[in-house]
């Protein structure tokens, strides 16, 4: 039988880093090509500067990266649930641990992002703080939600923690992968105000995902930051209070404030990624116990022959297939090296044209 042939047969169960860049490269590519399109149907049937418009522009983006990641997995013959670790069974500890961290780096970190902001002011970037979605009633609130919080949170974490960080880890290991992927979600947002809080939060995800063991907590964590954020827009919206007005630094303390209290979260996101690390290894212990236990009772009941020989055949096969997928070496190829590297030089060249459009406010 042949590779071809044996990989249709078998899904794969995981990812490698062909997935992660090829995947990388069409999730920078046919978004901002489809954005065009988008934007001339609007013209056309007259639908833009309406409401309307806003509230697809909003889903657009993340819509697209989930088909990206569907019609991939569909195309290579994947099991999605194996190789992303979508696993529905949660630790509600993992869970409260997700929600605190979340909570923390949007409240504790914003005040130095707003500082690195008005920091940026000085060399000419004006970096806009509101959403693109107004909210002053409870429907628009409900809908910014689904646009801005659940929707990003499911869509952009399938691709990045789902695929494209599960692809890396198989040849750099989970500290290195979780950086790399980490800045390659930045480079995708394509904004140097988003640059320093969005590096953080890919950071994050990737250790929640890490040490998750599920894509659930990752997609919680991101769904709480951006919550969270909409939350705060909707009630200064409702308050009266201008989201974009520029922060007013007077004294030595507005400065110093910012900076204690990024440093405070940072020693708080640390204790909580081990305490996410601990609950984990509980978990992992427990489930091994269970393990051996359900193993020695396999042990003392009679096992036919045909049905070890199946199994066997089974394993061999999936083996065969997975070894065929990824290479025990670490070594990348030199087609990993071009989808790779590839598509991360892509990503700074838009990011580069990006903020260069932002500096001269096109």
């Amino acid at each position: 039988m042949s590779e071809k042939e044996l990989s249709k047969q078998t899904k794969r169960d995981c990812f490698n880093v062909k997935d992660s860049g090829l995947n990388f490269v069409l999730s920078l590519i046919i978004p901002f090509l489809a954005s065009f399109a988008l934007a001339i149907l609007m013209l056309l049937f007259k639908l833009n500067d309406t409401a309307f418009e806003k509230i697809v522009n909003l889903i657009f983006t993340p819509t697209t990266f989930f088909l990206i990641y569907f019609i991939y997995c569909k195309k290579t013959n994947i099991n999605v649930f194996a190789a992303s670790e979508i696993r529905f069974k949660v630790n509600w500890l993992k869970c409260l641990t997700v929600v605190v961290m979340g909570v923390t780096a949007v409240l504790l970190i914003s005040p130095f992002i707003s500082l690195v902001d008005y920091l940026l002011t000085f060399i000419g970037y004006n970096p806009k703080n509101e959403l693109p979605y107004v909210m002053n009633n409870g429907l628009k609130f409900a809908i910014g939600i689904i646009a801005m919080a659940v929707l990003p949170a499911i869509c952009e974490e399938l691709l990045f923690r789902g695929l494209i960080f599960k692809g890396i880890q198989s040849k750099f290991g989970a500290h290195a992968s979780i950086i790399i992927t980490a800045a390659m979600f930045t480079l995708l947002h394509g904004s140097l105000q988003q640059t320093v809080y969005q590096f953080i939060l890919g950071i994050l995800l990737g250790y929640t995902m890490h040490y998750g063991r599920s894509i659930v907590y990752p997609i919680l964590l991101h769904f709480v930051n951006n919550f969270v954020v909409v939350l705060s827009s909707f009630i200064y919206t409702l308050n009266g209070i201008d989201v974009n007005a520029p922060p007013i630094f007077v004294n030595v303390w507005d400065y110093v404030l910012p900076v204690m209290l990024f440093v405070l979260a940072g020693c708080l996101i640390v204790g909580l990624i081990y305490v996410l690390q601990y609950v984990d290894r509980m978990e992992t212990t427990k489930e091994i116990r269970i393990a051996v236990e359900e193993v020695s009772e396999q042990i003392s009941v009679e096992v036919s022959t045909e049905k070890v020989s199946k199994k066997s055949k089974k394993l061999e096969s999936a083996e065969q297939n997975n070894s065929i997928i990824i290479s025990e070496d670490k070594k990348l190829t030199k087609e990993e090296k071009l989808y790779l590297f590839g598509s991360i030089g892509l990503s700074i060249f838009f990011w580069i044209t990006n903020t260069v459009m932002q500096f001269f406010g096109l």
